[in-house]
């Protein structure tokens, strides 16, 4: 059996053991491995809805795993040529970002580089280190270009500041005191955040080079989570794919599939600033903000919540109406936000708009959509007070309140919360959420 595949068949076997098995499926190594490119997933399965496609690391139906073989492809320098040629057709470009030294393996991983362009402007980079976005550009009202998301030139900056732009997992937001029952059974999570879990322990799905590949318009994260990771019961398999359409909408699917119960709650976690990366807490201050919540789940002192849904209404999180940040902020407790909104759908799953942001003097603004029933309003309260502590982009300083994240996912803490939406992924289940971010200019 090929090297590439050792780690997959690993999953497979605890599948197996566990009595999933499909003969109708394949399970394929990651497709930048040179002695398979150019062969095409066998599989005749839907491809949007079973994670197939041309250059794919995992294939399944959902009830389980099965490996098959596939017929040889030699692979030529021409053949390369042509899966390039097929990156820069779809708008998408590939190259090399920094070196990873992974600390389990112990052994330099190279992190690769995506952009994506739409026709209207809008430009994306994507790195395999934490499935990150590491840059967004969005012309002006009057065509002029600047990143609007906080993010670093190199390697060195994501590795001593964590969750810029990333893929966050297995579980978003916080944990209270990093236990949970599943099944009737007791784990204890990683702890590092005031006696909690945050954002996939220690050492999250952030802090992971993934897998990665070109599929159709998309770019591909895929990485094996093993079973106890983190203390997490279950291995997992997960993707993230980004797409940019024509009109500058960032469509972010992420999908996981698992062989034992267990929660799974992604988002992603970019630091927005409308009026450029550098604008800091000025810039952030003149931004409207709408969130279509009509309740918030209340926290304690260690921001974890209460179990309360309460009612936004005469609150400080009442942002039904436009409301600039420099009007919202000195109402909240500790004058900024770090709360989950409960959004006001009628069916979880479908995408709906879950908050607008926008920034008149430049006329950007930001549309978010997700499928899940919750978003939580950061404004970089965690940010360092001390000018050059963090040093982000061409050298700029990123301080206290300089961006905001909004971060669609499932309510925080809802595995131990039994009034919450469900946060337990089942094998033969797949968890899926999907999220966008739409950017408009208003003149």
């Amino acid at each position: 059996m090929p090297r590439h595949w050792s780690k997959y068949s690993m999953f497979m076997g605890e599948r197996r053991s566990k009595g999933y098995t499909d003969s109708k499926c394949w399970l394929t190594p990651n497709s930048s491995s040179s002695s398979l490119a150019g062969r095409q997933c066998q599989c005749r399965s839907s491809l949007e809805e079973r994670g197939c496609s041309k250059h794919h690391v995992w294939c399944c139906r959902y009830k389980g795993l099965t490996q098959k073989s596939f017929p040889a492809s030699p692979v030529t320098s021409r053949s390369r040529s042509r899966v390039q040629e097929d990156f820069e057709m779809k708008g998408i470009r590939k190259d090399m970002f920094g070196v990873f030294h992974d600390p389990d393996s112990n052994v330099e991983v190279k992190v690769d580089r995506y952009t994506l362009t739409s026709a209207s402007g809008v430009e994306v980079q994507v790195i395999s280190y934490g499935a990150c976005v590491s840059a967004i550009v969005v012309p002006d009202k009057s065509g002029k270009k600047d990143h609007v998301t906080l993010g670093f030139d190199d390697m060195k900056g994501y590795l001593e500041n964590a969750y810029q732009g990333s893929s966050v997992g297995r579980c978003a937001n916080r944990i209270g005191k990093g236990k949970l029952m599943v099944e009737g059974q007791q784990y204890s999570l990683t702890i590092n955040n005031n006696g909690n879990h945050l954002h996939g322990g220690t050492r999250g799905w952030d802090k992971h080079v993934w897998e990665s590949h070109v599929s159709e318009e998309r770019v591909v994260f895929s990485r094996l989570s093993s079973d106890g990771e983190q203390g997490y019961p279950g291995a997992v398999l997960v993707q993230v794919k980004y797409s940019l359409d024509a009109a500058g909408g960032l469509r972010i699917d992420f999908e996981a599939m698992t062989t034992q119960a267990t929660p799974i709650n992604m988002t992603n976690h970019c630091f927005f600033n409308l009026a450029g990366h550098a604008a800091g807490q000025g810039g952030l201050l003149e931004h409207l903000v709408r969130v279509n919540a009509d309740r918030f789940t209340p926290v304690g002192q260690d921001l974890i919540p209460t179990g309360e849904l309460a009612s936004v209404r005469g609150t400080a999180y009442d942002l039904r109406s436009p409301i600039t940040f420099g009007e919202a902020l000195p109402r909240a407790p500790g004058n900024g936000f770090d709360h989950n909104f409960c959004l006001q759908f009628k069916h979880r799953g479908e995408l709906e708009l879950a908050a607008c942001f926008l920034h008149p003097p430049t006329g950007r603004g930001l549309e978010v959509y997700t499928t899940e029933p919750g978003v939580q309003i950061y404004t970089g309260n965690f940010l360092p007070k001390e000018a050059n502590k963090m040093v982000g982009r061409s050298g700029t300083s990123y301080t206290y309140q300089g961006a905001f994240c909004c971060e669609p996912q499932n309510f925080p803490d809802a595995v131990n919360q039994s009034n919450f939406p469900s946060a337990i992924c089942f094998p033969g289940k797949p968890y899926k959420h999907s999220m966008m971010y739409k950017f408009f200019i208003q003149k």
